[in-house]
């Protein structure tokens, strides 16, 4: 029995949403950007930006991944 050959999906184009839970979030890219290059931690980066303690991390992460700018560590 020959196997299905299936066509993979492309990955999504990840773009920058809002944030619907917390209204005072200013997201911008360039910002984010220039903050990490500047060596602050992806946390305060997300708290600079508008997010409250402890809350925007992932989302922060995932704007600078897309651009190219973060590696894991890990």
């Amino acid at each position: 029995m020959m196997a299905k050959k299936t066509k993979k999906a492309a990955p999504a184009k990840i773009t920058v949403g809002t944030a619907t839970k917390f209204k005072k979030v200013n997201f911008d890219v360039s910002r984010i950007i220039a903050l990490y290059k500047s060596g602050k931690p992806v946390s305060q980066i997300a708290e600079a930006i508008g997010y409250p303690k402890n809350t925007g991390q992932n989302r922060t992460r995932r704007v600078l991944m897309a651009a190219g700018v973060y590696k894991r560590t890990a």
